[in-house]
């Protein structure tokens, strides 16, 4: 299709499926969301993590997306060669994301309508790397630790979970003799109907309350589930920019390990321990939060200056 033509389709999917979630670029310098020019730094993080951790080029890699919106990051890594898969419940959403695929003509990227939650090895396989990003925060806690359950399973490297984690532990989610902290978190009210969910793009498909784990019950679960290592990752920084300060402090970046277990020839009584994160002991420092807004609010800035002047 030529340039106008392009542009009609993308005005097309708005007016019927809402605002495109991502600025994705595509054909004769168009983007999806009107050239906004933002970096985004999560996805950089995320891309940075996968390639530095994966014993294997990109091109070479299979990769999960879930909960993809729109379908930038699944592109991002299908432009990179991997193949892909993004596998995303709502229409608008998947309709917008194999749009841009079929513009793009990626061959190796394949777009799935279904809830995150019914993924199963028998139905996709193994992956070298799961992305999991803003999308365990929009779970009920039985349905959160269940889908860690099945990306441990198909993944054969590596997790990775950017998400919402609870700062205090207010509620306590039990399952067997382990106990899970964190607060309920409302998506939708009682009387909201399906349809009206649905439409709400950046919210929980159907469940009306979810659970947002503790930093501590979080790397627990991933312990318990059987990740050899877990990780929080800092850098590449991801920053909020557009507004003053990190985005929320909040918001982390897990990189779970599936690798094999290394017994201790000198210290063998360390191999069968296990311990657990008791609560709050991976608390931040008021004082160091404080120091850090004032630190990232002047990387920010220099960004505005810098994109400015491009």
């Amino acid at each position: 299709m030529d340039k106008n033509e392009l542009l009609e389709q993308i005005g097309n999917l708005k007016r019927s499926y809402g605002d495109w979630g991502y600025d994705i670029p595509l054909s004769f310098g168009i983007r999806t969301n009107e050239n906004q020019n933002i970096p985004h730094t999560r996805l950089k993080r995320i891309v940075q993590i996968v390639n530095d951790l994966v014993d294997k080029p990109l091109s070479k890699c299979r990769i999960l997306d879930l909960g993809c919106l729109d379908g930038m990051f699944a592109i991002e890594f299908a432009q990179h060669g991997a193949e892909t898969i993004g596998v995303e419940i709502r229409e608008a959403n998947i309709k917008k994301a194999i749009f841009c695929k079929e513009v793009l003509h990626l061959n190796n990227l394949e777009f799935r309508q279904e809830d995150a939650r019914n993924i199963s090895i028998e139905s996709y396989g193994m992956f070298d790397a799961i992305i999991c990003s803003g999308l365990l925060y929009h779970l009920a806690a039985s349905d959160a630790i269940e889908l860690i359950a099945k990306m441990f399973e198909m993944s054969r490297k590596i997790v990775i979970i950017d998400t919402h984690v609870a700062l205090k532990p207010k509620t306590a989610f039990k399952k067997g003799s382990d106990a899970y902290w964190g607060v309920l978190y409302r998506e939708h009210s009682q009387n909201d109907s399906q349809a009206i969910k649905t439409k709400r793009l950046w919210a929980s498909y159907d469940n009306n309350e979810s659970f947002w784990f503790t930093r501590p019950s979080l790397i627990n679960i991933l312990n318990k589930t059987g990740f050899t290592s877990v990780y929080e990752c800092f850098t590449p920084i991801h920053l909020n920019f557009g507004k003053p300060g990190i985005e929320s402090f909040d918001r982390c970046s897990f990189v779970a390990i599936k690798g094999k277990q290394c017994n201790l020839v000198t210290s063998p009584s360390a191999n069968d321990l296990y311990e657990k994160w008791s609560e709050k002991s991976l608390e931040y420092s008021t004082t160091k939060v404080k120091a850090a807004k004032v630190f990232l609010k002047k990387i920010i800035e220099k960004f505005r200056k810098l994109i400015k002047l491009k």
